[in-house]
């Protein structure tokens, strides 16, 4: 269900609360019905629609919204909560009530929300699948693990979970593989996706998995434009915070970054400190400097994505020789 409230077009006076409906086609029509009765004098096309992110919960509501020429404005639910205060206590009612009266004061900074290109909304989604399959291979490994680990005689019951895990296995790693195919034939559809693909995919450390998670994330570096945002949206960029002269110190924004992103670049700088000469030796003067190794690999994967935005930007591949002068 979604919750809706509104304000007058004047945002002075305070939201008022109008009704809950369905979170489908059939709901979204009455609530379109029910706010051109309470808002009598304004057209659709005026109103701007204002929600809180919840992933694919609100997705098809903005795509409705969207195609029949509304303008929706989707904020991140953490900066709507930070924005309120002190709360007690919460309910879908209120909250409603409160993103309409967080739309009323900020309606100037408005970003609208735009239907994303169908290839890459297939690609996000054959993305997060793969992570659906490998999240359950891990957990089918690490029972025959635990079972292994028991030792003793091997009973029928384990036996058969052997067996049967094994065959898991063998279906799950299918299925991935499978899936990488059709992420690479989505990818060769569009023009666009695929040679901003082989930019990326040309750093030594960057593979399928990495450049894909990467690209999706971004919106194909077009929603995130630049690399010191994204560096901050994985949260690798570093802050400080600092209060006159005894307060001073690196501030921990690892609840405010996409952990899953950062996870597989840090797979992608450990590869490449191996693999990457240029990378490598950047990651031994950071370690030759004092650094310790979390710092060192944060600081490579801040390089690798510097390095990724500036080979969309100049139409180009990785070349570690012009890299090794220009960036290092």
């Amino acid at each position: 269900t979604i919750d809706v409230s509104f304000v007058e077009s004047d945002f002075q006076r305070q939201p008022e609360y109008l009704a809950q409906y369905p979170n489908g086609k059939k709901g979204y029509r009455s609530m379109i019905r029910d706010l051109k009765q309470a808002m009598r004098g304004s057209s659709s096309g005026q109103w701007l629609f204002c929600c809180e992110t919840t992933g694919a919960y609100d997705r098809q509501m903005c795509h409705w919204l969207t195609e029949r020429g509304m303008h929706v404005w989707r904020e991140s639910a953490l900066q709507i909560k930070q924005s309120l205060g002190v709360r007690r206590g919460k309910n879908d009612r209120a909250d409603s009530m409160a993103i309409a009266d967080y739309a009323r004061r900020h309606h100037d900074k408005a970003s609208l929300y735009k239907v994303p290109d169908k290839e890459l909304a297939a690609l996000k989604d054959l993305y997060l699948y793969r992570q659906t399959l490998v999240d359950k291979r891990k957990a089918v490994k690490n029972r025959v693990k635990a079972l292994e680990s028991q030792g003793g005689s091997v009973s029928p019951a384990a036996k058969f979970i052997r067996r049967d895990a094994n065959r898991e296995l063998r279906r799950l790693e299918e299925s991935i593989r499978e899936c990488e195919s059709a992420m690479k034939d989505v990818i060769r559809s569009d023009a666009q996706l695929e040679r901003n693909y082989e930019h990326v995919k040309s750093i030594k450390g960057f593979g399928l998995v990495v450049t894909v998670a990467l690209m999706v994330f971004s919106g194909n570096f077009q929603n995130i434009p630049t690399a010191n945002k994204m560096a901050t949206y994985c949260g690798v960029a570093s802050f400080r915070s600092t209060s006159g002269t005894s307060i001073d110190f690196r501030q921990d924004v690892r609840h405010l970054s996409n952990r899953r992103l950062k996870g597989v670049l840090s797979m992608a700088a450990r590869s490449a400190i191996i693999h990457n000469e240029a990378l490598r030796q950047y990651y031994q003067r950071k370690i030759a400097g004092g650094k310790q190794y979390g710092v060192a690999i944060n600081n490579v994967k801040n390089k690798l994505l510097h390095i990724a935005y500036a080979l969309v930007k100049h139409d180009s591949d990785f070349q570690p020789g012009h890299v090794c002068g220009q960036a290092f």
